[in-house]
This record gives C-alpha cells, structure tokens and sequence, in this order.
C-alpha cells in the first residue's frame, strides 16, 4: 500500500509537471495593446533597384521588411508593406537570478555609433558597468528575414539574458497567436506568420499575455524564469526565451533572426550560425544606391553625413511592392499613449499623404534620384479619384472627388482619412514638372502620355472649386489659406505650360484673377489692416473659417475653431508662414512689402532660439504636441531659407546675407537631429531637442535636403516659375 502511494504521488508530480510545460498561458486577453515611442534612432530595409528611371512594374521583391529603432531597442517592424506593422517591440532582459532584474529600453543607458549613413550600432550600457549590449540590424536580401546581430560584453559571472519580444500582427496588438515552436517561437494571425529563433538556442522558453504571463511580469518577482507555457492564443501576447550563453564573464556574438511569412509551410529556420556576408550585402546595396546620387559641394564632414543619412531615411520610406508609395514616417506619434480599439486601425504616419509625398520625392529628385519621383507620380495616378469617386457635401459647397487625391492612403490606394485639401491636388502638379524639367524630350513625350489625363483631371478640380479648400495644409481649418492658394495657383499657372492650348490658357487665366482681381484677389482677401500683432498688417493663417459659406473678409473679427483643443480665437489671432509659398512658388516677387512684414511678424511672434537653433510654430494657438501644446516644427525652418534666397533673387539680399541666414537654419537641422541623426516632427523649446511626435519625420530631411541644394544652385529649387 505503501509502495501505491509512492508510485501514484510520482504519476501525480509527472502529470502537474507535464500540465505546467505545456499548458495556456494565464491572464488571456493581456491588457491593451499600444505602440512604440516613436522617438525613432534608426531605421533600415535591404535595398532593391536604384535611382536610374525604371518601369512601371519591379521585378518580384523578396526581402519585403523593414525596421525602426528606439531607445536601443528593435521597435515597429513591418511587413509585406511598409504599412504593416508586425511587432510593437523585442528587447533582452538581464539578470543574475538573485537580486536585479533590468530590460534594455527602460534601464540601460543608450547611445547610438553611426558607421556610415546607413548603418548604426545601438549601444546599451548597463548604468552599474556589468554588462554592455551592443545591436546592428539588417534585413537579408533574399527573403523577408531580420536579423539582429548582437554582441554582449559581460563584467561578472552569473548573468542570464532573455529575449522578450511583444509581437503586434496584422497591425493590430489582439488576436495574436503564440507558441513554443521548434527551437524557437512561432507568431500566427490570419495567414501571417513570425518565426523567431536565435543561432545560440534557448534553454527556456514560454509564451504569455502582456501584463500577466509574459517574460517581463515573470522576471520582476523573483529575477528568475518560472513561467513555462507553451502556448497563449487570441491576444495581445509575448515570447520569452533564455538565451543559451554562458553564465560567465567574457564577449558573445550571436544572432537573433525574425523570419516573416504569409505561407506557413514557406517558414523554416535557415540553420545558419553566420550572417556576416549577408551583412555585407545589406550594406553593399545601400553604398551602390549612395554612390549614384549627387553631393552638393564643400560640406563639412558633419553635414555631409545628415546629408546623405537623410537620403537613406527617405529612399527607406519607400514601399516595396507599391513603387512610389512613400510614407511619412515610420513611427505612430506619441506611440505609447495610442491604445488600441477594437476593429479601429491605427495609422499613425506610416500613411502617404500626397503632401509628404511630393516634399520627399522632391528631396529625392534633387539629389538626382529620378526613379523614386516618378514611380511617386505612378502612384499619384493610381490612387487619383475617379468618376465614380462620389463627392464631399460640404453645404452649401458640393464638390465631386473626381481629379482630387486623397487627404492619405494606405500603400493600397484605400483610403484612411477623407478630407478635401486643395494644396494636395496641386503638388502632383507641381512634382510631374520638376521631373519633366529633368529628363530628356523623348521621356518628356511619354510622360506626356502617361500622366496627361491625371494632370487636366486635377488642373479642371483646382479650377472648378480653388482656391477654396475644406482643410489648409495642416488639416485643420477649411476657407481660404495663403499657402493652399499658392500650391493651386501656381499648378495652374504650371498646368498652362503643360497644355499650351485653350485648356491652358483658361488656367492661365484663372491663375491671373485669382492673384490679380482688383478687390478680389489673394491679398484681399487674406492681408488683414487691422490685425491684433504689431502694427495690424499681415497675411492670416487662413481667412473665412467661420464657416463654409463665409465671406473672405481678413478684417472682419469673427472667431475660428483651433483644432485638437476647445478654444475659439479671432481669425486675426491666427498667425503663421504658410505666405512665405507665395514667393517660394514664384507668385510673388520675394521683396514684396507684403511678405516681408508678415515675415517680420512670424519671426517675432511666432519663433523660438533654443539651444540648438532657432525653430518656428506651425501657427499660434497650435495645440497638437504634449499637453496640448504645439512645439516647433524643424521642416518650417527650411521655407525661412530658401525665402532668403529667393529674397537674393529678386535683390533684397545680398548673397552673403542670405548664406548667413541659410547656414544658421542648416546649423539647426544639425541641432535638431537626434543621436541617430533622426530630424524629427517637432522640437521642444527649451532643449531644441525632438518630442514624442513622429521621428524620423521625412518631410523633415526632404527640408534640409532641398535647403542644402537651393544654396548650392543659387536659387530654390521649389520656384519653377521664375
């Protein structure tokens, strides 16, 4: 009887054991999903094609990922698309087993090595000298496969590493499934799969809900890994592995590999210890792009490096499988504190907005990339609305969509937001002449062909309903707006070079009207004489944003809405450089009194010198930041710059004046870039260093680029006009 119950305690031990290895994981569904900080340091993607004119259609992709970085950890990676996140974050953990438990991104020290523009070492410090972490990502070019190469330099005996890693499929942070899979974890949702494994193994594995079972809740109660689960399905999950280094001081080089699929059966560990000539192939693709774009002239080091850094961050933001589709950032602002609702995507900037678009073709273009911008008008065109698009009931203004664009849009044409922005039908307009100017008579013809039907479908809606606009360029208030005015204008005046027949000259003069009309022109209409700033005369922000309806009246004193706060402010109140495109676009001579003190008002109202340079608000009031606060926006900086130059041109600056006024705001790119030389969004006041909105932001380097080759030509390289 005796002998029974030892036996049935043994069976009864196996059996708890067996339950405790391969059982769900608790606390299903996990807490609510978010994103990442999107204090971007890096970012990358394996390289196909180059910057020479290709057709329309790519050879089939096969290295379909890309990846971001922050606070020296791997952060939104994505996949097949650029518009497709699959994992919010993947980090180590770090303790000896008694009496500290610490993860990279939270309580290390970070620092960025970058060893050329398209390559960077994440370095984490452990603040106590233990241990030092040091990351190189690359993507490989065969297959959509990232690797992480990691080297540990340990002081002490007795540490373990752990890879934690919160995988987001689908874009979304629910409805994931995990499980210990082979030598390593597999991820499903729907039919996209993750495989993650690492060339040392594991010695313990375990899945679990974020917030319950995962590696990071396990780790923190007692510095060791107790949890073992085997699966946890339909959630917002993670993986946890022991990596299987050894528990003593010294130096280790290992890899951890992310391999992505939308074919189970096409998903299997490569078995490859090394992957250093795969490294060099990431590396190479990047040099040979590099290699065949143009440098401006007597660039310090420094500049250089931001220079070229910022072609790699913009020639990265390209789709793959959408040739042309060019996102604003890989980031969602303020990434943390966006959480999930179910059924609701979140875009964050990994949109096209054909604003963005056009400002990072055109960095690309003047770098002499010539494929990127015209593959970005082969996507203009496919993403154009139609005949059948419907229309915006805007009462009492009734506006078919047909030749408009989209306010943005997934890679796939669908679209995410649905305003009506007059300046983004306009910059296709104005992105088709700069590369026409740009290549031979034989390209010009068939660009002709190609985009002719695209081009007068946009010029006839600027036509029909501009100047007026539902949304200015920053999306937020509708009427009339100096800067919208100036992009349709001057696609207009653009659109009469192109068709140089009646069609064109009825644009001609449309253009004409809208800036000469006596009593009923753009200055009328938008120059007020009794503002509330300094001697009361100036362009406002935008005018009759009362409503639909309103009268352009730039002296009246009705109220308009500020957006992302509850406050209403005299349209007078609303003060901002978006006048500044009227000179920059070749509308208007740069010394017009006009400009020169609305100018004089932003710059005294509206900028900030912060220790890194001076940076000026979107407009007044802004509240789209922290705390509801709008901070200073590094790619306004730019417009300031080449304004100066144009101001040379039309002999209100002396060149030297005006390379004085360049060189400091290229000065405060520099400033403004962070550790891994990421320009972002917006900037703080006090530090000149970037908030938790989108960073890298691509707007922003195609700034400084354009910047950098307006003063290396002498003019600004936006002003096709004169």
């Amino acid at each position: 009887m005796k002998g029974l119950n030892i036996f049935a305690l043994i069976s009864l031990l196996f059996c708890l054991s067996s339950i405790a290895q391969a059982k769900e994981a608790f606390g299903h569904p996990g807490i609510r999903a978010n994103w990442s900080s999107a204090k971007k340091t890096n970012v990358g993607t394996f390289l196909e094609g180059g910057a020479k004119l290709s057709p329309v259609q790519r050879p089939q992709q096969k290295s379909l990922v890309w990846f971001t970085n922050t606070a020296g950890v791997l952060t939104e990676v994505f996949f097949p698309t650029i518009d497709l996140a699959q994992i919010k974050d993947s980090q180590l953990l770090v303790s000896d087993g008694k009496t500290f438990f610490q993860e990279e991104k939270d309580h290390l020290s970070h620092s960025v090595e970058i060893v050329t523009p398209y390559h960077s070492k994440l370095i984490n410090r452990d603040k106590k000298g233990r241990f030092k972490i040091t990351h190189s990502y690359f993507t490989l070019k065969d297959s959509s496969t990232l690797i992480d190469e990691i080297e540990v330099d340990v002081k002490r005996d007795g540490l373990s590493f752990y890879l934690l890693t919160n995988p987001h499929l689908n874009n979304t942070g629910a409805g994931d499934h995990a499980y210990v899979h082979g030598e390593g974890f597999k991820v499903v949702e729907g039919a996209t799969n993750m495989l993650i494994t690492s060339t040392v193994g594991f010695t313990h594995r375990s899945v679990g809900f974020v917030g319950s079972s995962d590696g990071h809740q396990d780790l923190s109660k007692n510095f060791q890994m107790n949890y073992h689960y085997t699966s946890a399905r339909n959630g917002n999950i993670a993986t946890t592995g022991r990596l299987n280094l050894p528990a003593k001081a010294g130096r280790y080089k290992f890899y951890v590999v992310y391999q992505f699929s939308q074919n189970d059966k096409a998903l299997r560990p490569s078995g490859k210890k090394d992957y250093a000539p795969d490294k060099a192939a990431y590396l190479a693709s990047w040099k040979n792009y590099l290699s065949t774009i143009k440098v401006p002239k007597n660039l310090s080091a420094e500049r250089e490096l931001l220079y070229k850094r910022s072609l790699f961050v913009l020639k990265t933001h390209e789709d793959k499988l959408n040739p042309g589709a060019l996102i604003a950032s890989l980031s969602v602002p303020w990434g943390e504190t966006q959480y999930e609702t179910h059924g609701a995507d979140i875009g964050g900037y990994h949109l096209i907005w054909p604003r963005d678009l056009y400002h990072v073709a055109m960095g690309l273009l003047s770098a002499g990339d010539l494929a990127s911008p015209m593959n970005a008008l082969r996507f203009l065109k496919k993403i154009q609305y139609k005949k059948n698009s419907g229309q915006w009931d805007l009462s009492p203004r009734i506006i078919r969509k047909e030749g408009a664009f989209p306010q943005n849009t997934w890679v796939s044409g669908v679209e995410y937001w649905g305003g009506m922005q007059i300046d983004q039908v306009g910059y296709p307009i104005h992105l088709f002449y700069q590369v026409y100017l740009k290549v031979d008579a034989k390209t010009q013809q068939q660009m002709r062909q190609e985009f002719g039907v695209m081009l007068a479908k946009a010029l006839n809606f600027i036509q029909t309903n501009g100047p007026w606009s539902q949304q200015e360029r920053w999306e937020e208030n509708f009427g009339i707006s100096p800067s919208s005015f100036a992009v349709a204008t001057s696609a207009l005046v653009i659109g009469s070079k192109i068709f140089q027949n009646n069609f064109g000259k009825s644009l001609a003069k449309t253009a004409n009207a809208w800036l000469h009309t006596p009593g009923d022109n753009i200055d009328t209409w938008t120059f007020t004489n009794s503002g509330v700033y300094d001697d009361g005369q100036y362009y406002l922000r935008v005018s009759g944003c009362q409503s639909y309806s309103a009268v352009w009246d730039p002296n009246n004193r009705q109220d308009c809405h500020v957006a992302n706060s509850s406050r209403r402010v005299e349209q007078s109140q609303f003060l901002d450089q978006g006048f500044l495109k009227l000179a920059l676009l070749g509308l208007k001579n740069a010394d017009d009194y006009k400009l020169l003190t609305s100018q004089e008002k932003v710059n005294r109202h509206i900028r900030v010198k912060t220790p890194n340079g001076y940076g000026w608000y979107r407009y007044s009031f802004d509240a789209y930041g922290e705390n509801g606060k709008g901070r200073l926006w590094p790619l306004l900086s730019s417009e300031h710059g080449r304004f100066a130059i144009e101001r040379f041109r039309a002999n209100n600056l002396s060149w030297k004046e005006a390379v004085k006024k360049v060189d400091t705001i290229l000065e405060s790119y520099q400033g403004f870039a962070n550790t891994g030389m990421m320009i972002p969004e917006q900037v703080f006041e006090n530090t000149g260093e970037g908030t938790g909105g989108a960073t890298p932001l691509a707007w922003s380097h195609a700034e400084f680029i354009k910047l950098l080759w307006s003063k290396e030509l002498r003019r600004n390289v936006e002003n096709v006009l004169k």
